[in-house]
């Protein structure tokens, strides 16, 4: 399955000790937030340059100090020619792999000799089949 190299989190670019404290708790507050009506997209948005990959590479080391499982995917402008978009599910479906051992076996027994569904570009297919399926088999 393909893999983006390079789009994971960089703990280079977190936020300044005592910066942006105010959205940092809020998004902490988001994702600890239990309630099934909750919302489960967070839009972070605004101008370039104030500070958005520097929250969001915050709060994906937050997530990996407190232990929680999930993946972290970074675009980048500068890193266009190598095609991310395409890779977006696969990466995140091998980092929760890497993770989460029964999530690994679930998806191994998915994708096991089924070259066609390692290599589709149908991004919702993928999305079911690399992420929604596992997770749905494991506890």
């Amino acid at each position: 399955m393909a893999y983006a190299a390079g789009a994971g989190l960089n703990t280079t670019r977190i936020c300044l000790d005592g910066t942006r404290t105010e959205i940092l708790k809020d998004i902490i507050h988001w994702i600890a937030n239990c309630d099934v009506n909750a919302p489960r997209i967070l839009w972070l948005h605004g101008q370039a340059g104030r500070g958005k990959s520097a929250i969001a590479h915050t709060i994906g080391s937050w997530i990996q100090d407190v232990g929680a499982p999930g993946t972290f995917f970074c675009f980048a402008r500068d890193r266009q020619n190598e095609r991310r978009e395409e890779k977006i599910v696969t990466t995140i479906a091998r980092d929760l792999a890497d993770r989460e051992p029964a999530f690994r076996r679930v998806l191994s027994n998915i994708v096991s000799n089924n070259h066609s569904l390692k290599t589709t570009c149908d991004v919702l297919k993928q999305w079911k089949r690399f992420v929604l399926e596992p997770l749905s088999k494991i506890s």
